[in-house]
């Protein structure tokens, strides 16, 4: 009989397997026996997202409140070591490394015409927070239903004299064709910044996504890839920008010592959370900590020694992390693909996807639905992330009739996400292939 744990001794540590392992065996099948110790033990929920933390992170993080500039040095470096940039820095968010990314741009640009930013129809509502902050104009552009992501051709169409950026949004984790962009802008004074938010860990070409254009950002939030609670990283390819760029983030507010320490405590209960047996229990009062509203607006401040500490150690296992969720994204592939009402993105020849979702579009939205509650059965909770394309959220966003972009629209109401992420093993695929060929 299979015992539940939370992943293999490399990604939680043994501690932390020890403890969840021992509480599957000896409380649950031991205090309750035969069918109704498995029944209570199918009522155990998957966490839908967040990196698997260990229990020497969080003394790392705490050694973290202690510590000087040093420990960003060290921090930056193994991030240039990994991402293969001569050139990074942290910040206390995604959008926050956006937002600095154009209040750059706005210093190099020529013409003070160019104030559009171009960015999908679908993407994540937060990312007009930035553009709205820096005075920038968004303009939406359909998607393209093959890849998920931005269409090069629909990009084509909205090109203009006010035209400052291309922000191509790796969406899902899935390469955006970010070198049809660079050609596309090679003879212009238009830049491409890349949004790698949700896509840390994927390569096309053995090229991190994120590094390719001039520009790009990720993000250290939780829900990401790898996650040090927030965070924010921006990378640039012009060594002559490198003290504009610091002088931007330089600009940015620190974090008094009492709101360090409660960082570290928001810490420490993300790190409960992420963990199966917690993350159950405590479901109630952890829902009221996810993100159902629209931001309305973001902080800006300084990346901490706590954070940069946390990711010192996260890093050591970086290459694990990653590989769990190409893995798992693969396997899934191989579920999908040639299920008949169900539609996945086509993957470019060369990339290695860290699926941060994996995405699937449900031609039948009562399927979906079932599909949906036979897995929260199975204690795998899936996600529709944005149920709405940004036009539709923001109706003055569309001044082009109806529905201008329709591929977004339909990928809003039929999307379907399922968690890739480390602690998601082999036993947990099995169930989704199985929900999903009872279903076919």
């Amino acid at each position: 009989m299979e015992t539940f744990q939370t992943g293999h001794d490399p990604i939680t540590g043994k501690a932390d397997q020890f403890v969840t392992t021992w509480l599957a065996k000896h409380f649950f099948r031991k205090r309750f026996s035969g069918y109704i110790g498995e029944i209570i033990m199918t009522l155990i929920k998957m966490p839908p997202a967040g990196t698997p933390y260990r229990f020497s992170d969080l003394f790392f993080a705490k050694l973290g409140l202690f510590q000087g500039e040093e420990v960003f040095d060290e921090f930056t470096t193994i991030l240039k070591h990994y991402f293969q940039v001569d050139h990074l820095a942290l910040v206390n968010s995604g959008t926050t490394a956006n937002f600095v990314i154009y209040n750059v741009l706005k210093e190099l640009r020529r013409n003070k015409k160019q104030n559009e930013v171009i960015l999908p129809a679908y993407t994540a509502p937060s990312l007009l927070l930035p553009i709205e902050a820096a005075q920038l104009k968004p303009v939406l552009v359909d998607i393209d239903p093959d890849t998920f992501n931005l269409s090069v051709e629909k990009v084509q169409e909205k090109l203009s004299e006010k035209t400052l950026a291309i922000m191509p949004v790796h969406m899902f984790g899935l390469p955006c064709e970010v070198e049809a962009f660079l050609t596309m802008t090679a003879k212009t004074d238009i830049f491409v910044l890349e949004d790698g938010a949700s896509a840390l860990g994927t390569t096309i070409n053995n090229r991190h996504i994120g590094t390719i254009a001039p520009f790009g950002f990720y993000s250290l939030n939780r829900g990401k890839n790898v996650s040090t609670l927030a965070g924010g990283i921006i990378t640039w390819q012009d060594t002559g920008l490198t003290e504009l760029f610091r002088k931007h983030v330089a600009a940015l507010p620190t974090l008094s010592q009492r709101a360090k320490w409660l960082m570290f405590l928001r810490f420490c209960g993300l790190s409960l959370a992420v963990r199966p047996f917690p993350y159950t229990v405590l479901n109630p009062f952890i829902a009221k900590f996810k993100y159902t509203t629209l931001h309305t607006h973001f902080d800006t401040f300084q990346y901490t020694p706590m954070q940069a500490e946390l990711g010192i150690n996260l890093w050591k296992r970086i290459d694990l992390l990653d590989r769990k969720r190409v893995e798992n994204g693969k396997r899934l592939i191989e579920i999908f693909q040639n299920q008949f009402g169900f539609h996945i993105p086509n993957i470019p020849i060369g990339a290695r996807v860290a699926f941060n979702q994996f995405p699937v579009i449900v031609d039948d939205l009562e399927k979906r639905s079932q599909i949906i509650r036979q897995l929260s059965s199975e204690g795998i909770e899936t996600s529709t992330l944005y149920d709405h394309p940004l036009h539709h959220i923001f109706p003055e966003l569309n001044t082009e009739g109806p529905d201008p972009y329709p591929i977004a629209t339909h990928l809003a109401e039929h999307l379907l996400l399922i968690p890739p992420h480390a602690q998601i093993n082999a036993r947990i695929i099995t169930k989704v292939q199985k929900v999903i060929e009872n279903l076919g």
